[in-house]
């Protein structure tokens, strides 16, 4: 049997708290200028930070790759990163598809992520490294016919600042799975980093 794996950071409750506020505050805006809210919002529990996306992987093959991820992270320490703002996302498209959570440019994550890349690529896994890692987390999917009503002059701005500082001291190896209203994560294994 597969299933499908993503390596992510979790982020502690108070920061999902308050990413919590500010989906419903965008869901506010959307509702004060006439609009029904065209976004399906992520579950404040299941928001993370997707370091690495394998897809499909063979239940059989899920301990070595514990293993792989483990060994990879071990000299990785405690760091801190910084939850900077939020905007429409992916950046720099015409037609956006989510609102993003965007995490500040930070050379211990972008290392983290590298390393767990490489490891996990060297030993034959499959991951999606189409894309370059740009660090956020999805605070919820625009429903595309719902917000292409909306004229471009009213649709609300998503750019607050956040500011929000969030320490990062694991990883977690995760199963994706679809449930009733949306997608459902289960940790399968959650990995410390050195302190």
């Amino acid at each position: 049997m597969k299933k499908k794996i993503f390596i992510a950071i979790n982020i502690p409750g108070k920061a999902k708290n308050k990413m919590g506020e500010y989906q419903e505050q965008i869901a506010g805006q959307f509702n004060s200028s006439g609009h029904d809210c065209p976004i399906k919002w992520t579950k404040k529990d299941n928001l993370h930070i997707t370091l690495l996306f394998l897809g499909l992987v063979d239940d059989m093959e899920i301990p070595e790759l514990f293993g792989i991820v483990e060994e990879a992270v071990s000299q990785v320490e405690v760091f801190d990163i910084s939850i900077d703002d939020l905007s429409y996302g992916p950046i720099g498209v015409t037609s956006p598809k989510m609102i993003w959570a965007n995490i500040g440019k930070n050379d211990e994550l972008i290392d983290l992520q590298n390393r767990i890349q490489r490891a996990v690529l060297d030993e034959g896994y499959s991951a999606e490294t189409d894309k370059k890692f740009t660090p956020h987390m999805t605070l919820g999917r625009l429903v595309q016919w719902q917000f292409r009503k909306i004229e471009p002059e009213e649709v609300p701005q998503v750019d607050d600042g956040v500011g929000l500082g969030v320490t990062v001291k694991s990883i977690e190896i995760m199963e994706s799975f679809a449930g009733r209203g949306g997608s459902e994560y289960c940790i399968l294994k959650s990995i410390n980093l050195k302190s």
